[in-house]
């Protein structure tokens, strides 16, 4: 076992305490790292003045504000920290500033996260447990274990400029009888070095993937914020109670409270991903109508609204005369009228040239390069591109019953952020226009707080720390209805994320399609509307969901090893500790030979006793805790079946 304990002071400050054989030793570092007029940080922010504030955010967490001023160039460097009592876990957000009348030197490398663990290695090794980002293939939210030392390193990254293209933005590491899990909040391109030189000294490093820039006086920017969870004890429990911090404390708010996972339609979804330009007033009111009665809380329309049409017609953000004689109105007006909320899709960023956006204000519109092209990026950098889409939005929230905001995003901006930097401003496009995208959504958050809203990007490639904190949904990937695919995705963003965050469709009404993609806010896509539609049917289908769907935001525990392997099962358990009470999915696949598996609960009082009742079967039974912890035997006949069992303390 690897004696190491991590003990965080503050994100300025850590102290890791040392302890191997019968010595101990303490070393002070800051939790951050960069380079400023060729010196690193280390060298430099002890000579620099120092403030520090004792705060309180909005939500009650303690805050501690840290400032360093270089008095030679006016440089400020601000460390704004919150240190939660609940959970052992510090978040971070550092803010450079010129307050100064000249031109900054060049500020580099900027490691927003910068920590050393030491722990010998004969005693053990580092695991890194990372997820696949989505680029809408089978293996989206994939997750791999490796070993981590002399000889193998990792990095991690997002992709093209979003987020989770590649690499999911949070992962977790094993030392001994501990874990920390960190998540790095960047809706762009960040990056992430895990490595272990000496076998000895593990070192991770996170930020944006490139800073290289001189600020302007008055100028202001800011990192990538991290959050990083320390776990002493069972690692599974790590990621249990990380999860409950998310929903807590991260999860964007409706109506000043934290939701549950929320059942919605996309309209597009009901004829296999992509009814779009086909779609009119006429068809969407008559869906609107079917599944009011079947138990949503809201149905959009996705691409292809507008002039133009998808995918050309980006740019051009007013309804098609001819889908839409009336405007979206009528469509809204049919929503609330049948007691549920309405809501069309919006990608602001992507202009394709020849539209209203960029004929009118091409001078928003950033290229990758010289020569005229066909997609340009528009520079939400800019405060006049936020008021232009925001006054877009408003247009349509002012429609009665129009309360649904979904942003996808089908291009990768990486190109045209790196194109628009100066040789000494490498990194300020992309941080100016992520800082102009959070305040363009923090601003529909505040002005509806009512409304849901969706973030997409062409599937699950953006979901980071900041987004979560924004939307209230995120689409899981755009590889859809494959139901073994559906249990994979759905188990590796469950290991972080508390499972009202993101969402998936569901077209088929038979349990095992159900259960899934039971386990996230969910997306009805049947043609609910034709007659011979089996209304009733997925009406308790519905019903059934509503019932469990509080089960979702709380523990989750693996209890067999995720695997897209059609001869082999796969099970995970849901569990709210403060009702303690919760729920089993289990999956045996089409090609499994066996009739029976094993597995061992968690989250238990093995003094209590629980009842467990089957979908399946309609049977109920009693069992101790205790020996629900050691083995529960759970049995399908038939090949290509699933189970759903509720269990609650007696």
């Amino acid at each position: 076992m690897i004696s190491n304990y991590l003990l965080i002071i503050s994100a300025a400050l850590i102290v890791t305490l040392i302890v191997a054989g019968d010595t101990t030793a303490a070393e002070s570092r800051r939790l951050f790292s960069f380079k400023y007029c060729g010196k690193p940080s280390a060298e430099l922010l002890d000579s620099w003045k120092t403030e520090v504030q004792q705060l309180k955010s909005e939500t009650g967490v303690p805050m501690t504000i840290t400032t360093w001023t270089d008095p030679k160039t006016g440089l400020r460097l601000t460390c704004e920290e919150l240190r939660y009592s609940d959970f052992p876990a510090v978040d971070w957000v550092l803010y450079f500033e010129n307050t100064g009348k000249a031109d900054t030197p060049i500020v580099e490398d900027i490691q927003a996260l910068d920590i050393a663990f030491d722990s010998p290695m004969h005693e053990g090794y580092y695991v890194l447990h990372k997820t696949n980002g989505a680029p809408s293939n089978p293996t989206d939210f994939e997750v791999k274990v490796n070993r981590i030392d002399s000889e193998h390193s990792e990095t991690l990254s997002g992709g093209g400029g979003r987020s989770s293209n590649k690499d999911l933005p949070f992962f977790k590491i094993e030392s001994g009888d501990g874990s920390t899990i960190i998540a790095i909040g960047w809706s762009g391109q960040w990056a992430a070095r895990i490595e272990c030189k000496d076998n000895r000294r593990l070192r991770v490093t996170a930020g944006q993937e490139l800073t290289h820039f001189l600020l302007h006086s008055g100028e202001k920017v800011r990192t990538p914020r991290i959050l990083m969870m320390n776990w002493r004890g069972d690692t599974l429990e790590a990621n249990a109670q990380f999860r409950q911090l998310i929903y807590k404390y991260y999860c964007a708010k409706l109506n000043g409270k934290t939701p549950l996972p929320i059942p919605f339609v996309n309209t597009c979804f009901t004829r296999g991903g992509g009814w779009l330009n086909e779609c009119n007033a006429e068809n969407q009111i008559s869906l609107i109508k079917a599944y009011a009665s079947i138990g949503v809380d809201a149905v959009i329309t996705d691409a292809g609204w507008f002039e133009g049409g998808w995918p050309a017609g980006a740019g051009n953000w007013n309804p098609r005369k001819d889908a839409y004689p009336e405007g979206m109105g009528p469509v809204a007006k049919a929503a609330k009228d049948n007691g549920i909320v309405y809501g069309l899709w919006f990608e602001p960023e992507r202009v394709v040239a020849g539209t209203e956006v960029h004929r009118k204000h091409p001078d928003w519109c950033l290229a990758s390069r010289k020569e005229p092209e066909g997609t340009y990026l528009l520079n939400f950098g800019l405060p006049e591109v936020q008021d232009y889409f925001f006054n877009i939005i408003k247009r349509f929230m002012d429609l009665p019953g129009f309360r649904f905001y979904r942003q996808d995003f089908n291009m990768d901006p990486l190109p045209y952020w790196r194109f628009n930097d100066a040789p000494d401003r490498q990194g300020i496009t992309e941080i100016k226009y992520i800082e102009g995208l959070y305040r363009f959504w923090d601003r529909i958050a505040s002005t509806w707080p009512d409304s849901i809203r969706e973030e997409c990007a062409s599937g699950g490639r953006r979901i980071d720390l900041e987004t979560i904190k924004r939307m209230h949904l995120h689409q899981e990937s755009d590889y859809w209805f494959d139901n073994e695919t559906d249990q994979c995705q759905i188990w590796g963003l469950s290991q972080y994320l508390p499972n009202n965050v993101f969402d998936t469709p569901l077209i088929r009404l038979d349990d095992y399609s159900f259960h899934s993609t039971l386990a996230c806010s969910l997306i009805p896509g049947w043609i609910a509307d034709e007659p011979n539609f089996d209304a009733a049917r997925a009406k308790k289908l519905m019903d059934r969901y509503r019932q469990v769907r509080h089960l979702l935001i709380g523990a989750w525990y693996p209890l067999l090893p995720q695997t897209r392997d059609l001869t082999q099962w796969m099970a995970s358990q849901y569990h709210r500790p403060d009702l303690d009470e919760g729920m089993i999915l289990v999956f045996r696949r089409a090609l499994s030979p066996y009739p029976s598996v094993d597995v061992a609960l968690h989250g238990l009082n093995p003094d209590a006793t629980y009842e467990l009742a089957f979908d399946s079967t309609g049977d109920k039974k009693r069992v101790k805790g205790s020996e629900l912890m050691k083995s529960l035997i759970l049995t399908l006949p038939n090949k290509q079946s699933s189970d759903l069992i509720l269990y609650k303390r007696m």
